[in-house]
């Protein structure tokens, strides 16, 4: 059995903050045997770009700060490291602007942390790697004696659900991201890579942010949306099998979860898992928003089905009245597919991999999500 913490946490004040996170890792057993004296300890938090909190993009600063100051207590030294979205660059530079905008540099000072500038890039072998077997990643990360995972609860407009286990995609370190999207472009094969990532770094610890998660068409243009929870574990994968049954995601459908079934590290079920803290079903979320890019739909279509009939259950991007013409969209499309033409980004749709980043990473959230008519019909059957 796998264990996961749900800890009711109704506010980001310290003192609710402190309460859950001091319950659930009391609950969990061995913790204090994972974080040794002396280790170098990295906080993962999800830092995809530089928005302050309130925003519901990052993980949120008095939930790092709690655990840096717990790893502290271990005699540890805690690190707050994260490669943020592709539209950032990787640099000292850009990092202190995400560290002081999204709060970091607060929780560092006050969690007693080390914020991350070491912006080295190594290529590890892995070769026990399903689908990648040289891993492209943060040094730090590499040398770290151990990572914990900060997550944050919100849906993705590519994978449904982004939690414990896409959270590492962030060790990914800067514009390679872009370059992984595009050498894996489907669901399946993008999935199968994160599970890679998941079983070389083997995280000893996730507690999901879920105070105020996102829903709609996240990550980062989605609605901040309150739930109340810490959810705690030494398994990842298990955690999200709970987060997306809190928000009434069906686990299965979730692609990171799936390939974790198919790499036999579980089998997607919530009974499976024990509980604890506060039960499921009383912590429960009702009206919990999915993306609009229709990606639940279209997986649900059986592989003998044309293509044009799956890409009907697209969603398409495109750039909207908000367009400035920055050209961040530009630089971050894994395939090329969109240029600047009239001084509005245009998108190339028969190029497109559909993996959205153009709709993750405007900083003006201009590219809308236009939705074929195929999807129209099914959402309407779905919500009727």
């Amino acid at each position: 059995m796998r264990q996961v913490y749900i800890a009711r946490c109704p506010s980001y004040s310290q003192q609710d903050i402190e309460a859950a996170l001091h319950k659930s890792l009391e609950a969990l057993p061995g913790l204090q045997e994972r974080i040794k004296p002396g280790q170098r300890v990295i906080l993962k938090a999800n830092l995809l770009q530089a928005q302050p909190p309130e925003k519901a993009i990052t993980t949120h600063p008095s939930l790092v700060a709690a655990v840096a100051t717990w790893v502290r207590k271990l005699g540890a030294t805690p690190i707050i490291a994260d490669s943020p979205g592709p539209g950032t660059l990787f640099n000292p530079r850009s990092l202190q602007r995400v560290y002081q905008v999204t709060g970091m540099t607060a929780a560092a000072e006050a969690g007693g942390a080390i914020l991350n500038y070491n912006v080295h890039t190594v290529q590890v072998p892995y070769p026990e790697g399903r689908a990648i077997q040289k891993l492209d990643a943060m040094k730090v990360m590499v040398e770290a004696d151990a990572i914990i995972s900060l997550p944050k609860l919100k849906t993705h407009d590519l994978m449904l659900f982004t939690g414990a286990v896409k959270n590492l995609f962030g060790t990914v370190p800067g514009m390679i991201k872009s370059s992984y999207h595009a050498r894996f472009p489907s669901v399946e094969r993008f999935s199968a890579m994160l599970i890679d990532i998941l079983s070389y770094y083997k995280p000893v610890l996730t507690v999901m942010d879920a105070v105020v998660g996102m829903e709609g068409d996240g990550p980062s243009a989605g609605n901040p949306r309150h739930i109340g929870l810490l959810l705690t574990s030494t398994d990842a994968v298990a955690l999200d099998i709970v987060a997306t049954s809190i928000v009434d995601i069906p686990p299965l459908t979730v692609p990171t979860i799936a390939a974790a079934v198919r790499r036999g590290l579980t089998a997607g079920r919530l009974e499976d898992i024990e509980v604890w803290g506060n039960p499921i079903e009383t912590v429960k979320v009702s009206g919990f928003k999915l993306p609009r890019t229709g990606g639940q739909h279209a997986r649900m279509i059986p592989r003998f089905v044309p293509a044009w009939i799956t890409d009907q259950l697209l969603a398409k991007p495109q750039a909207g009245p908000k367009c400035t013409a920055c050209g961040t969209c530009v630089e971050n499309c894994p395939v090329q597919a969109i240029a600047i033409v009239d001084n509005r980004a245009r998108m190339d749709l028969t190029r497109c991999i559909r993996c959205y980043c153009c709709h993750e990473l405007c900083p003006e959230h201009a590219v809308e999500l236009r939705q074929p008519w195929l999807a129209k019909v099914v959402n309407r059957l779905l919500s009727a």
